[in-house]
């Protein structure tokens, strides 16, 4: 049986119902004076199938002018990439004026809805990488007139500009081979074949999170390997704006990091303005967003 850990991480969660509310649910958080470093992700956008080109494109409704890409993006994500990309960028400018030593942190789905077409995936993710010598032009804009470079951005050790999922996801899945071994992690067999398995966590209050399943690393697992990248890197403070649809994954993999990994004096905030297609601000708040901390 894996270790049962003591329960270190405390939580705390509100509802927001409008920009301005969600600005000082993070300035309470995430107060300003003495902050001395400060991780934002925001931004965050899957890849989509171009069909005149065939690459793969930014799932930002800013990036695309096609009108039918826009429409498959909008009814996705709708704004949401590039309202949290904006507010991520007006953010750091208050922090860093404070005296933070801010970055921010793009995430990149590059799994969800890259084709199994003629091309592998991975051949596919590889071109767009390869060709990622610049964030999204969008965001370099706003970058820009924040008066801001690329330089802002924290690298991840996969890509200077971008944190891929799928190598999140893999990396992962090395540490939790590791973690299992080690009685922390439970890796349970779903059949009497003993060919799918399941890899767990038994949080404190005895229930079973499931990072992997039949090999597949769910989002809570690459969540799980980005906090912990994130504190390797030296920062203790991290801010992450994820889709609605996304946030019990998300909030998992921040708990399960904090609880998991020896992360002493991590704080993590997680809220979600939108990303189900929401294109305006009524659209996002009319829905409330929640603002979760998490501190080891």
């Amino acid at each position: 049986m894996p270790q049962t850990l003591n329960s270190q991480v405390v939580k705390s969660r509100r509802l927001v119902a409008s920009e301005q509310e969600l600005r000082e649910a993070i300035d309470r958080e995430l107060p300003a004076a003495g902050l001395g470093d400060l991780v934002i992700m925001g931004g965050h956008f899957m890849l989509f199938e171009d069909p005149q080109t065939g690459r793969l494109t930014p799932g930002v409704i800013e990036e695309q002018r096609e009108e039918t890409m826009r429409r498959r993006i909008a009814g996705r994500v709708g704004v949401f990439p590039g309202y949290t990309w904006r507010m991520s960028v007006e953010l750091l400018r208050g922090y860093a004026a404070a005296g933070a030593d801010v970055r921010l942190l793009l995430l990149v789905n590059d799994w969800q809805y890259v084709p199994a077409g003629d091309r592998p995936a991975s051949e596919l993710r590889a071109e767009f990488f390869a060709g990622m010598s610049a964030l999204p032009s969008s965001y370099e804009k706003a970058l820009c007139d924040a008066g801001l470079t690329g330089d802002i951005v924290l690298p991840s050790r996969k890509h200077p500009l971008a944190f891929p999922e799928t190598w999140l996801k893999y990396r992962f899945q090395k540490a939790a081979d590791r973690l299992v071994r080690a009685g922390r992690l439970e890796k349970r067999y779903l059949d009497t074949g003993r060919r799918d398995t399941e890899v767990a966590f038994l949080d404190a209050e005895g229930n079973y999170r499931t990072l992997i399943s039949c090999g597949i690393t769910g989002c809570a697992g690459e969540i799980t390997e980005m906090v912990s990248e994130v504190y390797r890197a030296g920062h203790r403070n991290l801010l992450i704006f994820a889709p609605g649809e996304c946030l019990h994954p998300v909030e998992t993999g921040v708990d399960i990091a904090l609880s998991l990994y020896d992360l002493p004096g991590m704080r993590v905030v997680v809220a979600d303005p939108g990303g189900s297609g929401e294109m305006t601000h009524d659209e996002i708040y009319d829905k409330l967003v929640t603002v979760s901390t998490f501190r080891r």
